[in-house]
């Protein structure tokens, strides 16, 4: 009789082991490990991250469906604006001694919240490396790529092979391009990027080539350059993105992109305040975007996610993996001189206009 009293309470000890066993596995499957879904429960305390920077509001909102069903009780409130204008609203508010209205500042680019870094008002947070197992992160842990744009060199497949297009930098310069056969975006940033690895003489030199024998069309924006050759205005582009040129073909444009070799690839970060209101949320969503979930809804969304890196997604992706060119990464390290050199090569074009 005690024998079988004995096997009946260790049967039951075991199932209501299992069952929290059960509950704990899908915990961590959920969060991926502990010290996430602590950061989690602190985050919907919180109940609320606010964030500031250019995304398109139909990003958060496919991001709020997602986070909802996996991560509930946390509302992305979402301004959309070109970061310039709202860093130097959280610096002037800052220094008039406001409570701060923002927890996360997001930007097309490291080099637009270089005052933020410069005025120590980024939040460092370890945990993106260690516990989301981030890689793309950046400032000493102050910001967390959101996602990532390639320049490659770009061409209109009707009018140039794939074995015809040029397969450096300094081939642009060939005399076989001239005549308008070129479009160029105005701001030449990856002729600048080009330049932190070259030295600024060099990349120089190679625009001055280009502008004074090749008579290439130069606009503004990187949308405008990609509608022009996949119109068949122009024959090669330079300043538009990969992932652009990818959204492009899926539509049916006779367009393709190379991954020259070395590739400029700009990043796209979000870094938290230090003055944050809601920290943890902040500090959780960063970590959520960076991460699988948070980069599968970019992707499905807009076709932009980390390109570079063991956190890279998609068909941009999957062709610098498979090429492996040598990357010439936007960071806090290069982006002084990214801005040095393109300030350098403005002056260039003004002149040679």
């Amino acid at each position: 009789m005690e024998l079988r009293r004995f096997t009946v309470i260790a049967i039951a000890v075991l199932v209501s082991w299992v069952i929290s066993s059960i509950g704990y596995a899908q915990d961590k499957g959920k969060g991926g490990n502990d010290a996430v879904m602590q950061l989690y429960n602190a985050a919907k305390k919180e109940g609320t991250v606010v964030i500031w920077g250019p995304t398109d509001a139909i990003i958060y909102q496919r991001a709020q469906e997602a986070l909802n069903k996996q991560y509930p009780g946390i509302k992305i409130e979402h301004f959309e604006s070109i970061p310039e204008p709202l860093v130097q609203r959280i610096i002037a508010e800052s220094q008039a001694g406001k409570p701060a209205a923002v927890d996360i500042i997001q930007s097309g680019s490291l080099r637009a919240l270089r005052p933020l870094i410069d005025r120590d008002m980024l939040a460092s947070y370890p945990g993106w490396e260690k516990d989301f197992g981030l890689d793309a992160v950046y400032a000493n842990q102050r910001f967390v790529g959101a996602y990532n744009l390639t320049l490659p060199i770009a061409y209109n497949t009707k009018m140039v092979s794939a074995q015809e297009a040029p397969k450096s930098w300094e081939e642009l310069a060939d005399p076989k391009w001239k005549g308008r056969k070129i479009i160029m975006e105005a701001r030449l940033v990856p002729f600048a990027m080009l330049g932190t690895q070259w030295g600024k003489g060099k990349a120089i030199e190679l625009i001055k080539r280009i502008l004074s024998q090749q008579q290439p069309l130069i606009v503004q924006g990187g949308t405008t350059v990609a509608n022009a050759l996949a119109g068949g205005q122009v024959s090669i582009a330079v300043g538009t993105y990969a992932y652009t040129i990818e959204r492009l073909k899926k539509q049916g444009a006779a367009v393709d992109w190379i991954a020259v070799s070395p590739l400029p690839v700009l990043n796209s970060a979000v870094g938290v305040l230090k003055t944050a209101p809601h920290s943890n949320a902040a500090r959780f969503f960063a970590g959520w975007l960076g991460g699988a979930e948070g980069q599968t809804v970019r992707y499905t969304t807009t076709g932009q996610a980390i390109e570079v890196g063991k956190n890279a997604i998609g068909s941009v992706a999957a062709r610098i993996k498979t090429i492996q060119p040598a990357i010439i990464l936007e960071t806090e390290n290069n982006f002084a001189g990214i801005l040095e050199i393109q300030r350098e090569l403005g002056k260039l074009l003004g002149a040679l206009r």
